[in-house]
């Protein structure tokens, strides 16, 4: 019973984050389709990518809402889905679950492009939206075969149960409040190529994007006299929403704790279990922000936005007391 009040709190936390994630990502795609200056346009391609891939990571979380069970220094991997995707059906948490993981490489892929083309820019000219959407495209092929591959190999509740029963008897998971689904090990190749394409090239690629940036602020600071005042500006804004992307995945490391704390069997309890992929519902939620408060065009409509809000809800106010006197 002390359970429920932890477990009512997840759930809201993921419908409420994902919502407003899928929210935020829907206004920055507004704001970069309307407002983008036109000299900025070949670079909105990366700010769309970004958006799309964060609202589709919002999106399956809402659908699937994973509770994740890892059996310690073993290779089973359970998954109970509590998202609306149990009353669709098994197929559809499966291919859910698949997308979901997909968005976290792509995310990161996309991050060492924006920060390579921003280095790119400083020396050469601007590439076409084309160029950069067949790059996109290209980089995005290692997450299109993940998605493809993996949700094939989750297997249904009746092969999975036996293994949750066996590892897990106390969770009763025969009467669990949600779809039951797993991988009865991890050995092979979808759960292996997976596995490594989540982690492996994390760290280098979060070196290369540090190196990147260093480069780039010495190269700004180099051509200050060079680039014009409103070059400076915007290529500043961008680095600040590029580094802030880049520290805003940091708080992964929550998770990735609660992942290895249940693997290697230090810990395990179903409050960690959910908070593995609970934790990650900030990235996408915020990330949108920082394009929408550092880049001016976005600001100053987010500004406008929320000035006619006031507005109406003060006309609509003072309606209701012209009323209420009358």
């Amino acid at each position: 019973m002390t359970m429920l009040p932890w477990l009512d709190m997840i759930y809201i936390w993921h419908v409420l984050g994902s919502s407003f994630g899928c929210f935020a990502n829907l206004l920055l795609l507004y704001a970069v389709f309307t407002k983008t200056p036109r000299q900025t346009k070949t670079y909105a391609v990366l700010i769309i990518n970004f958006a799309i891939t964060d609202f589709t990571e919002c999106l399956m979380d809402l659908f699937i809402q994973l509770r994740f069970i890892i059996t310690p220094f073993d290779v089973t991997l359970i998954y109970v889905f509590h998202g609306l995707c149990r009353y669709t059906g098994s197929t559809t948490c499966k291919i859910g679950l698949s997308i979901f993981y997909h968005c976290f490489p792509h995310n990161v892929w996309s991050l060492l492009l924006s920060f390579s083309y921003r280095y790119y820019v400083l020396h050469h000219r601007q590439t076409s939206r084309r160029v950069l959407v067949l790059i996109i495209l290209i980089i995005y092929i290692p997450s299109f075969i993940q998605a493809m591959i993996y949700w094939p190999t989750v297997v249904d509740r009746e092969i999975i149960l036996p293994y949750a029963d066996q590892y897990f008897p106390q969770y009763n998971l025969s009467h669990a409040d949600g779809l039951l689904a797993g991988i009865p090990t991890i050995k092979d190749f979808a759960s292996i190529y997976v596995i490594f394409h989540l982690c492996g090239p994390i760290f280098p690629i979060y070196v290369t994007i540090f190196v990147l940036r260093h480069k780039v602020m010495k190269n700004l600071l180099r051509k200050t006299e060079m680039l014009s005042k409103d070059s400076k500006s915007y290529h500043s804004q961008i680095l600040k929403c590029l580094t802030i992307q880049a520290i805003i995945p940091m708080i992964f490391v929550i998770g990735v704790i609660s992942y290895l704390s249940a693997q290697l069997g230090i810990f395990t309890h179903p409050i960690l279990e959910y908070s593995i992929f609970a934790c990650t519902l900030p990235m996408p939620m915020f990330s949108p922000f920082t394009y929408l408060l550092y880049i001016r065009p976005y600001r100053m409509f987010c500004s406008r936005l929320l000035k006619r809000n006031d507005v109406e809800n003060s006309q609509a106010e003072r309606s209701k007391q012209v009323f209420s006197t009358g």
